[in-house]
């Protein structure tokens, strides 16, 4: 066979496709693929294989569809192009998809995202995430399926593809309607209420010097928290019991670990690695992206005034909790070394579990109100060590306006920044200034 009648047969093919034929075209694709097989032609091998899964799966042969578009991608992968990648990790995400898989069909389409990203293709790049919103959708994951559905949105608009953006509309409209109508049942919301009791008495019993017994507690927590969400039949109720596992995790890691003889400023970055290991795996296990969970720039100029908040943050908190430096002596080079590990192990770790993990998942099952009260609620708890009444009001007002600024911009960038800032000036630039700052405020009329 030569190279012009395998071009026929591909040709022929595509026709019955188009015509809906898909017994014929299958045939004419075999025929084509016999000869690209023996040939040099690896992109039309790959090509052809491609176009053979898109038949199967219209016949709803999903196995075989699998089989083409993993054997297409292996060529592709092979030949570098990175469009023919896209293509079949989309189709696998979709088999994946129709065979009620939604977090496998999800990592798969993320992985074509990726692909799609690397040659610009901007517009595939959009379809895929309506992709990934359906899946969401089809599990009630409404805040997640909605923000999908708008990463869509403004690349449409751009394109001018006005037959897509009305859909999306219309899905968007469905969904807000859903959502409102969803509520949480009386058990989910007593157990929520119930693990958020149990944080509360745990830490309190640490802070009490009743170490052992907090630990305690804390690993009965986590075990129920494993148990409940094995069993539950809401699929985002046993996501957001699950990552909310990471909060007993971290308080037994981090009193396990004999912290006496290290520096005050090692202990953030010492604990700071279980929880970054424990997001790392939650992300992993969601199959989330980057854009899930925050790691975006969006909006610069907003995220830098987010940013900036943690100068006056961090300096109202000192007026409460008065803690002593954490360096020996205040200098550039300290202060800058001493900033980056409080800015990564503090402002990064924590806002990539509360904000970027915890929030998101509570809001998909309390709705966006409940759920961003809900998580600063969490954040709060964790903050019971201080010993401060004072200071807990003012770290669940912090935790409201980190959460509401994640809600609108989408971003962990500038309540990261803000809340790392906000520690630097906490402990270790104003307690230097501490005098100074006393003397204005005693200046200020009454």
């Amino acid at each position: 066979m030569h190279q012009q009648e395998a071009n026929d047969y591909a040709e022929m093919a595509t026709k019955f496709y188009d015509q809906q034929n898909y017994q014929e075209a299958l045939k004419y694709y075999t025929k084509a693929l016999n000869y690209y097989k023996k040939s040099q032609y690896k992109d039309e091998e790959a090509n052809t294989l491609l176009n053979m899964g898109n038949v199967q799966m219209e016949l709803k042969n999903y196995p075989e569809a699998l089989k083409h578009y993993k054997e297409a991608l292996q060529i592709f992968n092979n030949e570098n192009d990175g469009l023919g990648e896209g293509y079949c990790l989309t189709g696998i995400g979709i088999i994946h998809e129709k065979s009620e898989d939604p977090e496998q069909a999800r990592d798969y389409y993320q992985q074509a995202i990726n692909k799609f990203q690397s040659i610009n293709d901007t517009e595939r790049v959009a379809i895929v995430h309506t992709l990934i919103a359906s899946t969401y959708e089809s599990q009630g994951s409404w805040e997640d399926a909605l923000h999908n559905y708008q990463k869509s949105t403004k690349t449409f608009r751009k394109t001018g593809d006005h037959e897509r953006l009305q859909v999306i509309a219309e899905k968007t409209e469905d969904i807000k309607g859903k959502r409102l109508k969803f509520k949480i049942s009386l058990n989910e919301a007593i157990l929520l209420l119930l693990y958020l009791s149990l944080l509360i008495i745990a830490e309190s019993s640490i802070l009490f010097n009743n170490v052992q017994a907090g630990l305690s507690l804390e690993a009965v927590i986590l075990f129920i928290l494993l148990i409940n969400s094995s069993i539950t039949k809401s699929n985002n109720f046993s996501i957001l019991l699950r990552s909310m596992m990471a909060l007993p995790i971290i308080r037994i890691i981090g009193l396990s670990i004999p912290l006496l003889q290290i520096p005050p400023l090692y202990w953030f970055p010492i604990i700071a690695v279980p929880l970054f290991a424990t997001s790392y795996t939650i992300i992993r296990a969601q199959s989330l992206s980057r854009r899930d969970v925050g790691l975006i720039l969006g909006n610069i100029p907003v995220q830098f005034l987010i940013a900036i908040t943690g100068i006056f943050l961090g300096t109202f908190e000192y007026l409460i909790l008065q803690p002593k430096p954490l360096i020996p002596t205040l200098n550039l080079e300290t202060l800058l070394f001493a900033s980056i590990i409080l800015i990564i192990s503090t402002g990064l770790a924590e806002e990539l579990l509360f904000r970027g993990i915890l929030q998101k998942n509570a809001q998909n099952v309390l709705g966006p109100l409940y759920g961003l009260l809900y998580t600063a609620l969490l954040f709060t708890a964790l903050h019971i060590g201080w010993n401060s009444i004072y200071d807990l009001i003012f770290v669940f007002s912090v935790g409201l306006f980190y959460g509401y600024a994640f809600y609108k911009t989408k971003s962990i960038i500038g309540v990261t920044f803000s809340h790392g800032i906000s520690n630097t000036f906490l402990f270790l630039i104003v307690p230097f200034y501490a005098p100074i700052l006393y003397s204005l405020l005693h200046t200020l009329p009454l």
